[in-house]
């Protein structure tokens, strides 16, 4: 076995001996010497891969979360081209099982790093992900209902219900992870989950000026 090679399975060794480690402690209380007690390592060979804790916990976590921001700007961006082809915001099909599915299925594909991400309560990735995906909802809905309003004269956008539906998007789908493993129950729940929040994107946050 090369240098490279061995180096790339010892840092998976830790990687995987580093998510059994916050999945049973949590972030806080999760101990690099644990870490390496598991992965048959010493401290000294955790630093060689990692800066610290929570460079080790990003390395989790951060992957799975950049190809999700990845599937919801590729949704958005569809959403922004269908809302230029109808002439009133009552026409198409709104369905949105599609993209809850796709969601969903790369969520549960990756399980241990969502719900680590999920569990962790005071690391920077965690503390910034929610706010960034409740901005990156909200601003894609605004950007996407502003091609609408440029066939709806007297209407606008109501700025606090849009954030708020928002959050409340974010939180299903944050809900639904903590609290069920099987994903093909997650898929029926969150494929009605959304749909029904989609009329209320439509129906609640434009309004008359």
């Amino acid at each position: 076995m090369n240098s490279d090679t061995e180096n790339y399975a010892r840092r998976g060794q830790l990687i995987e001996a580093a998510k059994e480690e916050f999945l049973e402690k949590g972030y806080n209380k999760a101990s690099l010497r644990s870490i390496c007690a598991k992965a048959n390592m010493t401290t000294g060979a955790l630093y060689f891969f990692f800066k610290n804790k929570e460079d080790l916990f990003d390395e989790i976590v951060s992957k799975p979360l950049e190809e999700l921001k990845a599937i919801l700007a590729e949704h958005f961006e569809e959403d922004k081209e269908f809302m230029t082809k109808i002439t009133d915001i009552s026409e198409g099909d709104i369905d949105h099982s599609d993209i809850s599915d796709k969601i969903v299925d790369h969520i549960y594909s990756n399980y241990d790093s969502f719900l680590l991400l999920l569990s962790g309560s005071e690391n920077t990735v965690f503390e910034n992900c929610v706010d960034e995906f409740v901005d990156l909802t909200e601003k894609s809905f605004i950007q996407m209902m502003d091609e609408s309003l440029k066939r709806m004269p007297g209407c606008e956008i109501d700025r606090y219900m849009s954030h708020w539906l928002a959050h409340i998007t974010v939180d299903a789908f944050i809900h639904e992870i903590k609290h069920d493993k099987n994903v093909e129950t997650a898929r029926v729940r969150l494929r009605n989950i959304m749909n029904y929040l989609v009329h209320g994107w439509v129906t609640l946050t434009i309004v008359k000026k």
